[in-house]
């Protein structure tokens, strides 16, 4: 669905309606990825701009539903790790989570600090808190910290965009291609280090 799409439904709606689904938008991606949740902030930040709307309830709306989310997977990773199911998953999703979780470890408060700048898979940062064991408090914490500075970020880009809906849908595109191929070859690094301690692990 593209930005104009999403803006030409919202333009119709009362106001309550779009709040909530600002608020819903910033949570459901956390817990359903492929829920394109930076075009429905951005769409906020277009209303924002080109409504005179108040960028204050949009920003606690996004923030909140952001934090909402990261809570519940981390919830998720927590059951994982308690219920044995984590070695139940796919392979490749096992041990994505099991290397994350082992960096979460040492840089945890890291990697939560930057999760709402990386598109598509920040519900495994939270999943693999949970399976590390990170504190409700931290996770929330962090997860506000990045929320709001993205959620910011998008709120000024709309700002200076205006109502040019094209530009600013072609903005978020191009970033998002470019952090996929860094969080590509990020993950297969960190993927690739944990397999092979496992397999030194083993043959020792």
């Amino acid at each position: 669905m593209s930005l104009a799409e999403v803006l030409a439904d919202i333009r119709e709606w009362p106001p309550a309606l779009t709040y909530g689904a600002l608020l819903f938008g910033a949570f459901v991606e956390y817990v359903f990825p492929p829920f394109p949740g930076d075009t429905v902030v951005v769409a906020g930040a277009v209303l924002v701009a080109a409504f005179d709307w108040s960028p204050w309830p949009v920003l606690a709306l996004v923030t909140g539903g952001a934090v909402a989310g990261g809570l519940v997977d981390w919830q998720i990773g927590r059951w994982l790790h308690a219920s044995g199911r984590l070695e139940r998953l796919r392979p490749a999703w096992r041990d994505a989570i099991h290397g994350i979780a082992g960096q979460f470890e040492r840089r945890g408060a890291w990697y939560l600090a930057v999760n709402r700048f990386v598109p598509g898979i920040r519900a495994f940062f939270f999943v693999a808190a949970g399976v590390a064991g990170l504190g409700a408090g931290r996770v929330a914490f962090w997860c506000a910290v990045s929320a709001v500075l993205w959620n910011a970020l998008l709120l000024a880009v709309g700002f200076a965009v205006g109502d040019n809906v094209e530009e600013l849908d072609a903005l978020v595109g191009r970033y998002t291609i470019v952090v996929w191929a860094v969080v590509g070859v990020v993950l297969a690094v960190v993927i690739a280090r944990f397999v092979l301690k496992r397999r030194r692990a083993r043959e020792t």
